[in-house]
């Protein structure tokens, strides 16, 4: 049979039948090239976990310190991850349903605070509240800091929503109550919960904040181990013991997420759902939005501004630049490897459902659920014993390539994933090869989506501190070294320049991700919240 025969035989293949098909050996090896590379932090600490036997593991879980550590992060995460989903979706509703003034004024409100690190946020609450510390204080902290991830997801539901569907449930006689249980909820269900996941993984991983608090989490446990100890095996065995944990609550949201239900009951443009007038508790509306801003933006930009203006020291200028270089640098760099690393496996994911394909889709799952405090911890013992990568830029920005993996590759495969399969078909029957069709046909189109996932692992990683630490070059200072080494000796005029200018160069990419006027807002919202 010739090759032109195969082609024509595949054309004619159902959508349902193609995704079936094997994928190309090159995808597939570059794939597993990839992944391996990916899992190396989590092999390393697995083997270093139980290099002193399992009785030596069961040891180290079944101290007390060990014990009250796990209540306190997974108490942290349930209050933080409920208060989040209650603020998130009341504040996504009062801005997309209602008619409030300034709608799209207060959604950039509701979005600049993805520019702000948490432990910027903490230390600016501290400085002006010095007594501002332990487990509550974490709750507001982390709270202020992981709503936007859940108002960003509930936008882009309520944005997708056809009316008519509304619209002819309250004609069948559905209450309002009843339209937004069996209409309106099972749409929003799956991104709404998967928001809710990354702020549960958020507050798992996040060691700045609860560093200042002075709250014992497992990433500020696995720190102090990792710093005062030159035998980190027990270190490695709390952070398997972390990522664990996170592995269980994805699989928990997986199962409860169920399938994404999406549903028109016409062609053509959705309906939008018309605004509901809520008459005088419109200026109650707008005081909630408002109150949340004061607290997440209105705070720590007050305190930096005024500490900056007021800060006796002369500000070190070289320093202050040196620090943005190397923070755009450094970001930049790891971002262009994640989206590497990530552009075999969001195409596999999106185009193929095979055994290659489940495997992926697991490791990703494993590298989304490490915090950047084990990464650190497993590619420092990696690094030490190949000296031309101990405390590399290269190896911090693979740091930054693992930690961000799967917010890249998600990226990638919704891109990849709306560009008709039909084009391929196409593309393919014309006598284009599987890369050629990807490189001219699927990628160009999926371009803005890569964009995004570039602009979005950019972001994070510039805020990105555990790992920076323990991963730099030796002098190689990031403006979240430069706030982290001020910070962490109460010297908090020293540190407001450089938290400025990180929140000024983070927020640009905030904005070009989120603003409301970009065709595919929804989408683009979307993703930043998964």
């Amino acid at each position: 049979m010739t090759n032109s025969a195969v082609t024509d035989k595949e054309t004619f293949k159902s959508d349902a039948d193609l995704n079936e098909l094997t994928p190309p050996r090159w995808l597939s090896g570059t794939a597993l090239l990839t992944l391996s590379l990916a899992v190396i932090p989590f092999g390393y600490l697995l083997v270093r976990a139980t290099s002193n036997g399992f009785s030596a593991v069961l040891d180290v879980v079944f101290r007390t310190r060990t014990i009250e550590t796990f209540f306190n992060t997974l108490f942290l995460a349930l209050f933080v991850g409920l208060l989040a989903l209650v603020l998130g979706t009341v504040s996504a509703w009062i801005i997309q349903r209602t008619d409030i003034y300034f709608p799209r004024y207060f959604l950039v409100l509701a979005t600049l605070p993805l520019a702000i690190p948490s432990y910027v946020l903490t230390y600016t609450w501290i400085a002006l509240i010095p007594s501002f510390s332990g487990f509550f204080a974490a709750v507001l902290i982390l709270t202020l800091t992981t709503t936007p991830y859940v108002t960003l997801a509930a936008l882009a539901v309520l944005r997708r929503i056809d009316n008519n569907q509304e619209e002819s449930a309250r004609a069948l006689g559905f209450s309002t109550a009843a339209v937004a249980r069996k209409i309106i909820w099972p749409q929003a269900r799956p991104t709404i919960l998967a928001s809710l996941l990354l702020v549960v993984l958020y507050v798992f991983s996040d060691f700045g904040a609860v560093s200042l608090l002075r709250v014992d989490t497992f990433t500020r446990v696995i720190h102090t181990m990792y710093k005062a100890s030159f035998d980190r095996t027990a270190a490695a065995v709390i952070a398997i013991a972390l990522v664990l944990l996170a592995v269980l609550i994805i699989w928990l949201e997986r199962k409860l997420r169920g399938r994404q239900v999406s549903s028109r009951t016409g062609l053509g443009t959705a309906k939008q759902v018309p605004v509901i007038k809520i008459g005088q508790y419109k200026w109650a509306a707008m005081l909630f939005l408002g109150l949340l801003a004061v607290g997440s933006i209105g705070v720590p930009i007050w305190t930096l501004l005024t500490r900056f203006f007021a800060n006796d020291v002369v500000i070190d200028s070289a320093s202050l630049v040196s620090s943005t270089l190397a923070t755009l640098v450094a970001s930049f760099s790891g971002a262009v490897v994640a989206m590497s690393l990530a552009l075999p496996l969001g195409v596999l994911l999106a185009r193929y459902q095979s055994k290659i394909s489940r495997v992926s889709e697991f490791s990703i799952l494993l590298t989304h659920a490490l915090p950047g405090v084990v990464i650190g911890l497993a590619l420092v013992a990696i690094g030490s014993k190949i000296p031309v990568l101990y405390q590399s830029l290269p190896l911090l920005a693979f740091s930054y390539a693992v930690l961000f993996l799967a917010k890249a590759v998600g990226s990638i495969r919704t891109s990849v994933a709306r560009v008709p399969k039909v084009l391929d078909d196409v593309s393919r029957s014309l006598g284009l090869t599987n890369l050629e069709t990807l490189k001219r046909i699927t990628l160009p189109l999926a371009a803005p989506g890569v964009l995004t996932g570039f602009l979005l692992v950019l972001l994070t990683a510039m805020k990105e501190l555990p790992a920076t630490l323990m991963l730099r070059p030796t002098g190689y200072e990031t403006l979240a070294t430069e706030i982290w080494a001020a910070t962490n000796i109460s010297r908090y005029s020293e540190a407001a320049p450089y938290a400025l200018v990180l929140i000024v160069i983070a927020a640009i990419p905030t904005y070009l991700l989120s603003r409301p006027d970009r065709a595919g807002s929804a989408d683009t919202q979307e993703n930043m919240s998964l």
